[in-house]
């Protein structure tokens, strides 16, 4: 009688450690198809935003998690609904890249209340105390690489200086590099800029419209520009290429994309510089399973977002020209030899 007792008691103890083994909060290795992460992306009408996302897609796959994915296009409002849809599913970890930068605070307010981390994915998330991680790559040094390369093409002559769109942190980041070269020549006299401006929404129509302005208010004297990515650029390009200026006037880009690298092969841009989204999108992958298990994120750096220093993972970007196009971004596998032609 008194071992029946005995094991009954054993029993309900056993239970009772399962029980409150299954509710616990954090997932482990066993239990990694459990996870579901939600993922809020500002586009789909660049490249490089297409690319993201379905490497994400694949490494979550792969990685047996369970992916939710939102597209904002280019509105903050819609974001703003899609963030609030996903944290109804359920999902321990959200990647948000935000279309507006500080908009997107209150998203992350949002989502802690619920418990849920926030990866602040390539455009850091600003004003706000709850966020737990940037995932980027250094945008600063972005800005400073091309800053570097346009002033060592041409260190005097006009400047047509474009930033991203006002919305996104990075445009501001990718500005404050650039400048650290470009500033000097303009206060000593060397550079004289005939027109500097913000691209609303990283749009290339408004880009061509700034250029075409440019262009026009100086009888088509120009020497450099600055462009902050490559759809820009190739805006740029295209209103170069109306007055028959094309491939006369180094410029710069971002992003690798196809249509980039096959103008730089031409020599109508002159470089890019190169982000490998597959390392970012796997990257954000790992470490949305990394928070969801509980585990401790490693950041090699941290980036002040104006209300604290956030840890942050920050991938290293490279320049690519047409000397080095091939080796990079073919041999690397990230487009092929067809896209060049």
């Amino acid at each position: 009688m008194k071992n029946s007792k005995l094991l009954s008691f054993l029993l309900t103890a056993a239970l009772i450690v399962t029980l409150f083994a299954g509710c616990s909060g954090e997932k482990t290795g066993g239990d990694i198809e459990k996870i579901k992460v939600g993922l809020s992306l500002p586009t789909q009408r660049e490249e490089r935003w297409v690319r993201d996302k379905e490497k994400m897609e694949e490494v979550a796959k792969e990685a047996g998690i369970e992916l939710i994915v939102k597209v904002a296009d280019a509105n903050m409002q819609e974001q703003i609904t899609q963030v609030e849809s996903l944290l109804t599913q359920g999902i321990d970890v959200l990647i948000l890249a935000p279309h507006d930068a500080s908009a997107a605070a209150t998203l992350v307010e949002k989502a802690s209340k619920e418990g849920v981390p926030v990866i602040s994915y390539d455009r850091l998330i600003t004003n706000t105390e709850k966020l737990g991680y940037y995932l980027s790559f250094d945008n600063v040094k972005v800005g400073e690489l091309q800053g570097k390369y346009i002033t060592e093409k041409v260190s005097e002559g006009k400047y047509i200086i474009m930033s991203g769109a006002p919305t996104d942190n990075n445009a501001k980041l990718f500005k404050e590099g650039a400048m650290k070269y470009i500033q000097p020549l303009i206060d000593n006299g060397k550079i004289q800029v005939i027109a500097e401006q913000a691209v609303e929404n990283w749009v290339p129509e408004n880009a061509l419209k700034i250029v075409e302005a440019a262009l026009a208010a100086n009888n088509n004297q120009v020497d450099a520009i600055l462009a902050p990515n490559d759809g820009t650029a190739g805006a740029a390009i295209q209103a170069l290429a109306a007055q028959g200026l094309a491939g006369s006037v180094p410029i710069t880009g971002q992003d690798a994309e196809k249509a980039a690298a096959k103008r730089i092969m031409e020599g109508t841009q002159s470089m890019t510089i190169f982000k490998d989204t597959r390392d970012l999108g796997d990257k954000a992958i790992e470490m949305a399973i990394q928070l969801a298990k509980g585990e401790k994120i490693e950041a090699n750096g941290e980036v002040d977002n104006g209300k604290i220093n956030v840890p942050s993972v920050l991938l290293e970007p490279k320049v690519v020209t047409k000397e080095n196009l091939k080796k990079v971004l073919v041999e690397g596998g990230y487009i092929n030899e067809e896209d060049l032609k």
